[in-house]
């Protein structure tokens, strides 16, 4: 293919002075960036599942001791003798029984009334806050994934330049890739990796020195973005060619994007962002089977995904995040189905996850001014947690990614220290671990510091505050007495600033 061919392939847009480029939908902005941090996120991958339409948590996550839940859905409450229970109170919707599974194993977490303040109940306009991590009167052009990227990867001749930062399966690009501060995109989609490669192959990178002009200037940003979609295109198609899915995944569009992750992934493509997704969320009517249908669809192919990385030896490397723009009103409506709510629980998948229920269920006698399910976790704690612990995104990121500081949640086992932890402190594992009825806690700060050791319960309440203010560099010990709690799984958090770890405490009387 010449160059004039490729270039009306991949549909030269031009007008008021500038010029972009797209591969089907993906905007080439993507292809222009070369400078990315190849261990600034520690090897680790964050999967994205975006749950289109607002899914119900209620009948997702089901109190099915909880009365009210009962009274105010009487013909689409899941009935409790078919609950999948998680506990005494909390339970998952019968078709979710991959998700059940991953729960008794301790890898997942699910994340109890996650929302923001002032919900709006539009579908786009909710998707946007998600996408871009605002606040609801607050309107931001690009993502939060964008800002990460951007603010913490681009910028280390390190990184694998040969790799793309994030991965969109699917046609149209999301802007939670896009980042005004690189001024586009730091991602590219496709649904298909040979499809890509079909797009671009027979292409050759034309290296003429352009005139030194303006339309030469132009014309040498468009070779380098030639060349460099050439580049992806075969890298993609490499590291999917090089493993082969060992778990027979479900016939969905969601298991085949899932498949192409974990092939991608365990291939060994340095990308360490990936999102996918999911429509069919907005069941005002005949919610019963239609639910039934999506949740078994994704639990379904979570599951596969989770047991294939298992088996093709990455998956301690990758934590997954379903989320939704919205959950539903907690009365159904006269059509058999639900309309647009608030708060909602999310999922939190993988082998470094600390398994459990973070929050109580819905307290359904105290709701909102619009009768919905107040929200308890601000959904930029989630996102927090994930960006620290998971990802690595140093203290000095935080603000331009979030905008503000927001209090995490110990979600991932922390198996490392963030970007300049190992010059603040190490926290270690306590011993006797299971105890009973005393664990003691060692832990060493190299630097001066103030610095905060808490213990939760599973979850996710403050039980006790073993350490608070500043302490001078050395070595400490913390005791952790379980007399008067009960047993199970606790977990303490050593903070210092922006800086974090974890671990996990088994109390058994």
């Amino acid at each position: 293919m010449d160059r004039r061919k490729f270039l009306r392939q991949l549909g030269l847009i031009t007008g008021a002075g500038s010029i972009s480029l797209t591969v089907g939908n993906m905007p080439v902005r993507a292809f222009s960036k070369s400078l990315f941090k190849t261990n600034a996120n520690n090897g680790k991958v964050l999967v994205l599942v975006q749950l289109s339409g607002g899914n119900d948590g209620l009948n997702t996550v089901v109190p099915f001791e909880d009365d009210l839940y009962y009274k105010a859905r009487p013909t689409i409450g899941i009935p409790k003798t078919e609950v999948l229970r998680l506990n005494t109170l909390t339970g998952l919707h019968p078709s979710m029984d991959g998700f059940k599974k991953l729960f008794d194993e301790g890898k997942l977490a699910v994340v109890q009334n996650v929302g923001y303040a002032n919900q709006n109940r539009s579908h786009f306009r909710s998707t946007d806050i998600w996408l871009s991590a605002s606040d609801s009167q607050q309107y931001i052009n690009d993502g939060w994934i964008g800002r990460y990227l951007g603010y913490s990867i681009v910028g280390d001749p390190e990184y694998n330049v040969e790799h793309p930062m994030a991965i969109q399966l699917g046609s149209t690009q999301s802007t939670l890739l896009e980042c005004t501060c690189q001024s586009g995109s730091l991602g590219i989609a496709f649904d298909d990796p040979n499809q890509f490669y079909r797009l671009i192959n027979g292409s050759s990178a034309d290296n003429d020195p352009p005139p030194d002009t303006l339309a030469g200037h132009q014309l040498k940003f468009i070779k380098e973005i030639e060349a460099r979609s050439i580049r992806y295109a075969e890298i993609i198609k490499e590291k999917a060619d090089e493993i082969d899915n060992i778990v027979n995944y479900p016939n969905s569009n969601l298991a085949e994007q899932l498949s192409i992750v974990a092939q991608l992934i365990a291939g060994g493509l340095e990308t360490p962002v990936y999102l996918t997704s999911m429509g069919g969320f907005d069941t005002h009517s005949n919610q019963l089977n239609r639910h039934a249908s999506l949740l078994s669809t994704l639990s379904d192919a979570i599951t596969a995904f989770q047991q294939d990385l298992e088996a093709l030896g990455v998956a301690d490397k990758v934590a997954l995040m379903t989320f939704s723009e919205f959950g539903r009103t907690v009365e159904q409506n006269g059509s058999g189905g639900t309309d647009h709510g608030a708060a909602a629980p999310l999922f939190v998948v993988g082998g470094s996850v600390n398994g459990g229920i973070w929050g109580d269920n819905p307290d359904l006698s105290d709701l909102d001014s619009s009768g919905d399910n107040k929200y308890k976790y601000d959904f930029r704690q989630i996102y927090s947690s994930l960006l620290r612990d998971h990802l690595g995104a140093g203290p000095d990121d935080m603000n331009k990614i979030l905008f503000k500081e927001f209090e995490t949640l110990p979600l991932v086992s922390v198996k490392h220290i963030t970007s300049g932890g190992p010059k603040a402190f190490e926290i270690f594992q306590n011993y006797p671990n299971p105890f009973n009825p005393v664990t003691t806690i060692n832990y060493t700060l190299r630097l001066p510091q103030v610095i905060s050791l808490k213990i939760y319960d599973s979850v996710g309440r403050e039980v006790v505050t073993l350490a608070q203010g500043y302490k001078d560099a050395g070595n400490y010990t913390a005791t952790f007495g379980g007399r008067n709690y009960p047993s199970g799984t606790y977990y303490c958090h050593l903070v210092s600033g922006s800086y974090r770890k974890t671990i996990k405490m088994i109390l058994v009387k």
